[in-house]
């Protein structure tokens, strides 16, 4: 099984891993220095790389995975404007939630790069093993796993967040 058939596939490989590899860097390392704004962006110009390379492979015509996309697309255009409006925000509470929506979006976008990554790998393994009748099997169960443990994974992240926000946003209430 040809797994890479031309150069759009090899870009749509190559920003994956990259975007993977970055992601995982963001979401794991300290926030709001030079290193994570600079991994940051590396991480949103290959996720852009991966999607727009994505879409001249629809040979079968748009696919859930084309639709998802979309998805991934306004996940990462919320994150970039939630953390730049942040620089604008009036309030320490109003720059407090838009820091906090950055964070669910990217995360989340996150979230969905690895649930596509694994229901690709799921793909390839089914129609190797059980032929196309498994293919929407493998992919409906991968993408459920993967977002079933990254929401855990960001519902537990939630109170660090918010309490490198907390003060800001009691300050405000009062």
């Amino acid at each position: 099984m040809q797994i890479i058939h031309d150069i759009w596939g090899a870009m749509h490989t190559a920003a994956a891993f990259i975007a993977l590899a970055t992601g995982a860097m963001v979401l794991l390392r300290p926030k709001a220095g030079r290193q994570h704004k600079l991994t940051g962006y590396t991480y949103f110009i290959a996720f852009w790389v991966l999607i727009l390379a994505g879409l001249p492979m629809a040979r079968d015509g748009i696919t859930a995975f084309h639709w998802l996309s979309l998805i991934s697309a306004g996940s990462l255009i919320a994150g970039l404007w939630m953390i730049l409006a942040s620089k604008r925000a009036r309030t320490a509470k109003g720059r407090a939630q838009l820091v906090f929506g950055h964070y669910k979006f990217m995360a989340w976008s996150y979230v969905g790069l690895v649930a596509a990554g694994v229901s690709q790998l799921a793909t390839r393994y089914a129609v190797l093993t059980g032929g196309m009748s498994t293919f929407w099997w493998a992919v409906l169960l991968a993408s459920l796993a993967v977002t079933g443990v990254g929401a855990i994974w960001i519902r537990s992240s939630d109170p660090g967040v918010i309490a490198r926000h907390a003060r800001a946003l009691d300050d405000s209430a009062a």
